[in-house]
C-alpha cells in the first residue's frame, strides 16, 4: 500500500512538471486561499481558542453587577461592597480581587511621564496566578488604608527606564504627587486584565470596615475553587443577591450578579465578526476550488485515452481515482507550502491594520496549531477540488476512447459539470461581494454619522493634579483655571475648553432630583443622569449647538446648568424645563438655563443619553480633559499644551492626548477592519470568479470549434456568434446570481449586528454587486467571443 502511494505520488509530480502552466496556476490560486485562510485562522486560534496567558484560565470569571430587573444593564461595574461580599463567599471562589484604571504621572527627571496603570486589590496577581520576574507583588499589608504606598512595575516600564537594573527593586519614586516603593517587576509575558498597555501596578487600599454599597467604580475578577461550575457559582451569587435585597432594601433592590467567562469577556463583540471573516476566507478558498476543479476537468477530458489505456490494462476504477485524487492532494500540499508563506504575510498585515485595543493581537502567529491547520487544510482541499474531475474521469468510456485514438472528446468533456461549478463560484462571489459591500456601507456611514458636535481640528489631553497637593476644592478650581487661561493664550488656538470627560473617551453617571417631585426610597428608583463638568467655553470649542435658553457664563456663580435635548424630553415631555431646578447629592440646586443638541458620547452605535452639563467650579472632578480647536492642524498644539502645564505645574503631565478626529477613527476601527478585509477578500474572489469563467469559455470555444465553423460556413455572422458566447456566459451568470442573491440574504441576516446606516436588504448593495459580477461576467466571456468571432470555417471544419 505505501509502495503504491509513493508510486502515485511520483508519477503526480512528473504530470505536475509536464502541465507547468497549469500546476502554477493552480498554486498560485491555492496559495491565496489558503494563505488567506491561515492568517484568518491565525486571529481565531489566539482570541478565540487559545487560552488566556494566566494559571488556569478556565476558571477565571468577571463578575458585574446585574441590573436588567431595574431596566439597567446586565454588566454594571462593582463596588467595595461587592468586592468584600462575594470574596467571603470561600464554597465559590478560591480568591476575588476589584480593580480599575489608573492615570499615573512619574516624575523622575526634567520632564513628567504620564502613564497608564492599574488600582488593585492586594489579591489580583495572585487570582491570576501571576508572579513576579523580579521582588514581589502584594500583600495584605500593603492593601489597607494609610499603609505605605508600594507599585509593581510592568516589564517594559522596567527596561525603558531603568535598562533592566534589578537593584530597581527597593528604590522610591514619586508618582502623582506620592512616594512610592518599587517592590516587584512582572514578566514580559503577563497581561494585564483591563488596562493592556499597563505600565505598574498599586493597591487600592480598601476600607473592609464600611464599604459603600452604591457606587460601581470597579472591575471584578474571581477565580472559581475547583469544581464549581459556573451555573453553580451562578446559583450561589443569586442566593446571595437575594438575602442582601431583604437586608439592604434602600440600595440592593434588583441588584443581581452576572457572571462572565473572563475569555469570553474579552473577546466581547469580536467573536461574530471574527466568525464572518472565517466564512469570507471559506468563500475564498471555495470558490479557488471550483477554479481548479474546472482545470482539472479541463484537463482529465484530454487524459481520456491515457485512462483509457490503464483501465484496458486492468487497472479499476477505484485505482484510477486514486491517482488522480493523489494528485489532487498533492497539487494542494504545493499550494499549501505556499500559502503558508503568505499567511506569514498576511498575519503581519493583519497585526499592522488591526484597531487598536484588540485583545492579544500581539499573540496573533504562525504557531504549531496554526500549521497543523494549513496542512489538514490543504489536504481537505485538495480531496474536495479533486473529486468531481477524479470520479468523472474515471467513468467506463474507455472502449470508446481508444476507439476514437485519443481524438476529440468524450461526451461533453466535463462541460456540464464544468458550467454547475461556475454557477456555484458566481453564487458564492456574489454572496461575499453583498457581505463586503453592506460592510463598506457600514463604515461609510459610521464615519459621516453625525455626532452632535464638530471633530474637526480638536485636541484634547487629560491632566490629574495630584490629591496629596490638591486637596480641596478651590485648589483645583485654581489649578483649572490656569491651565485654560495658558491653553486658551496658546499661538494657534482659536478656543480653549475643560471637560471631565470627552466624547467616545467615558462616562460618568450621578443620581439627582427634581425640585417638587418626591424623593426616590430606594437606590433603584433613584434618577440617574450621565454629566460632564465644563467650562463655558465648552460648547463654542465643540460646536454643541444650544436649542433653547442660554449658556452659563465663564465663571458665573449662580448655580447653572445646561440639559441635553433627550434630558429634556425624558423628564419634563409635556413641560418647559428651563428654570427647573435639579438637585445632586449635597450640592446647591442648580437652574437649567439652556437645552443644546444631543451629543452621542459612544459614538453611532450608541443610544442618546439624558446628560447634564455642570460648571467646574462648583464640582470639581479629580483630573479633567484640555480641549483646544486650533486654527491649523492640531497635533503641533500637542507639545505647547504639555508646555502649558508644565508652566502651571512642573509636577503634572498631560496624558492621552489624540484629536477628536483620531478618537472617531479609534471608535470606527473594528468596523474600518472587517470592511476592509471583506472587501479584499470579496476583490479577490471576484477575480478568481472572472478567471473561471474566462477558462470555462475558453474551453467551450476550443470544443465547439467545429460547430461554430460549420455555423460561419452557413453564414452566421461574426456579432451572431460574438452574442452566442457571451450569451452563453450571461446565462450561467444569471442563474449565479439568483442563487447568490438568495444566499446574500441570508449572509446579511448574519451580519445583521455589524451593520449600521443600512439594511440588510439593501436594495444599492445588491443591485450593484450583482451589476457588478454581470460586467466581470461580460469581460471575462470577452476574449474568447472574440476569439471564436475569428474563427477560420475552413480549419474548424478540417480538424477532428
Amino acid at each position: 500500500m505505501v509502495r503504491g502511494l509513493w508510486q502515485d505520488i511520483r508519477y503526480a509530480g512528473r504530470v505536475m512538471l509536464k502541465a507547468r502552466a497549469l500546476t502554477l496556476v493552480a498554486i498560485v490560486t491555492l496559495a491565496l486561499g489558503i494563505g488567506a485562510n491561515t492568517a484568518i485562522f491565525s486571529v481565531v486560534d489566539a482570541l478565540l481558542l487559545r487560552p488566556l496567558p494566566y494559571h488556569e484560565p478556565d476558571r477565571l470569571v468577571m463578575l458585574w453587577v446585574d441590573l436588567r430587573a431595574r431596566g439597567g444593564p446586565a454588566t454594571e461595574w462593582t463596588g467595595p461592597s461587592q468586592h468584600f461580599d462575594w470574596k467571603a463567599l470561600h464554597d465559590v471562589f478560591d480568591g476575588v480581587t476589584s480593580f480599575r484604571g489608573w492615570n499615573a504621572t512619574i516624575v523622575a527627571g526634567p520632564i513628567p511621564e504620564a502613564a497608564l496603570g492599574e488600582q488593585t486589590t492586594f489579591e489580583y496577581f495572585d487570582v491570576l496566578g501571576a508572579g513576579p520576574e523580579l521582588g514581589r507583588v502584594f500583600r495584605q499589608s500593603d492593601d489597607i488604608p494609610n499603609a505605605p504606598r508600594v507599585v509593581v512595575l510592568s516589564h517594559s516600564l522596567w527596561m525603558q527606564r531603568y535598562g533592566g537594573d534589578a537593584s530597581v527593586i527597593g528604590q522610591v519614586i514619586p508618582i502623582n504627587g506620592e512616594k512610592h516603593e518599587i517592590i516587584g517587576v512582572m514578566p514580559a509575558s503577563f497581561r494585564a486584565a483591563l488596562v493592556t498597555t499597563a505600565a505598574l501596578w498599586r493597591p487600592l487600599r480598601l476600607n473592609p470596615a464600611n464599604p459603600s454599597r452604591d457606587v460601581a467604580v470597579f472591575h471584578t475578577i474571581g477565580r472559581l475553587r475547583k469544581g464549581v461550575s459556573l451555573a453553580q457559582a451562578r446559583a450561589a451569587l443569586a442566593t446571595l443577591s437575594k438575602q442582601f435585597e431583604r437586608t439592604y432594601p434602600e440600595t440592593d433592590v434588583g441588584k443581581g450578579v452576572n457572571p462572565v467567562p473572563l475569555q469570553e469577556q474579552q473577546v466581547g463583540e469580536m467573536r461574530l465578526a471574527l466568525f464572518v471573516l472565517l466564512g469570507a476566507v471559506g468563500f475564498v478558498l471555495l470558490i479557488a476550488c471550483v477554479n481548479i476543479a474546472n482545470l482539472l476537468l479541463a484537463r482529465a477530458s484530454g487524459r481520456m485515452r491515457e485512462i483509457a489505456v490503464r483501465r484496458a490494462l486492468g487497472a479499476d476504477r477505484m485505482r484510477i481515482v486514486r491517482q488522480l485524487l493523489t494528485e489532487s492532494v498533492v497539487l494542494a500540499l504545493a499550494g499549501g507550502g505556499l500559502g503558508v508563506l503568505a499567511g506569514v504575510w498576511g498575519v503581519s498585515a493583519l497585526k499592522a491594520i488591526a484597531p487598536d485595543g484588540t485583545p492579544r493581537i500581539d499573540e496573533v502567529g504562525i504557531d504549531r496549531v496554526v500549521l497543523a491547520f494549513a496542512i489538514v487544510l490543504s489536504f481537505g482541499t485538495g480531496v474536495l477540488f479533486g473529486l468531481v474531475p477524479a470520479w468523472h474521469a474515471a467513468r467506463d468510456q474507455f472502449t470508446r476512447a481508444l476507439a476514437q485514438g485519443g481524438r476529440g472528446q468524450i461526451g461533453d468533456g466535463g462541460g456540464r459539470a464544468r458550467r454547475i461549478l461556475i454557477v456555484a463560484e458566481l453564487a458564492l462571489a456574489l454572496m461575499l461581494l453583498v457581505g463586503g459591500g453592506l460592510l463598506i456601507r457600514t463604515f461609510v456611514a459610521l464615519q459621516n454619522a453625525d455626532l452632535g458636535f464638530n471633530p474637526d481640528r480638536v485636541l484634547a489631553g487629560f491632566v490629574l493634579p495630584p490629591p496629596v497637593a490638591y486637596k480641596t476644592n478651590e485648589q483645583r478650581v485654581a489649578f483649572y483655571d490656569a491651565v485654560l487661561e495658558r491653553a486658551a493664550a496658546l499661538p494657534g488656538v482659536t478656543h480653549a475648553a475643560l471637560s471631565s470627560v470627552v466624547p467616545l473617551g467615558g462616562d460618568s453617571d450621578i443620581d439627582f432630583l427634581i425640585e417638587g417631585r418626591p424623593q426616590p426610597r430606594t437606590t433603584a428608583d433613584a434618577l440617574i443622569v450621565w454629566y460632564r463638568e465644563v467650562s463655558a467655553s465648552y460648547f463654542t470649542t465643540m460646536e454643541i449647538p444650544l436649542r433653547r435658553g442660554r449658556l452659563f457664563g465663564a465663571r458665573e456663580m449662580t448655580p447653572l446648568v445646561v440639559i441635553n435635548e433627550t434630558m429634556a424630553k425624558t423628564h419634563w415631555p409635556h413641560e418647559d424645563a428651563i428654570g427647573r431646578r435639579i438637585r445632586f447629592g449635597d450640592s446647591p440646586w442648580f437652574t437649567i438655563a439652556g437645552i443644546v443638541g444631543d451629543v452621542h458620547v459612544r459614538g453611532p452605535r450608541g443610544s442618546n443619553r439624558a446628560e447634564v452639563y455642570i460648571p467646574y467650579w462648583f464640582m470639581p472632578e479629580p483630573g479633567v480633559n484640555v480641549v483646544l480647536k486650533t486654527a491649523g492642524a492640531p497635533t503641533l498644539l500637542a507639545e505647547p499644551l504639555k508646555s502649558a502645564v508644565k508652566d502651571v505645574d512642573p509636577a503634572i503631565a498631560v496624558a492621552g492626548i489624540a484629536t477628536m478626529t483620531s478618537m472617531i477613527a479609534d471608535a470606527n476601527g473594528a468596523s474600518r477592519f472587517y470592511a476592509t478585509l471583506v472587501a479584499i477578500f470579496a476583490a479577490l474572489a471576484l477575480l478568481l470568479a472572472a478567471v473561471g469563467i474566462y477558462g470555462v469559455m475558453s474551453y467551450t470555444v476550443a470544443q465547439r470549434s467545429q460547430e461554430i465553423g460549420v455555423r460561419l460556413a452557413l453564414g452566421a455572422a461574426e456579432r451572431q456568434i460574438f452574442a452566442l458566447v457571451v450569451g452563453d456566459s450571461l446565462k450561467l451568470a444569471a442563474v449565479g446570481l439568483a442563487l447568490g442573491a438568495a444566499g446574500g440574504i441570508v449572509v446579511a441576516r448574519a451580519l445583521q449586528n455589524l451593520l449600521f446606516g443600512v439594511a440588510g436588504t439593501d436594495p444599492i448593495t445588491f443591485s450593484a454587486t450583482a451589476a457588478l459580477l454581470v460586467i466581470v461576467a461580460f469581460a471575462a466571456s470577452y476574449f474568447p467571443a472574440r476569439r471564436a468571432m475569428r474563427t477560420d470555417p475552413m480549419e474548424a471544419l478540417r480538424a477532428d
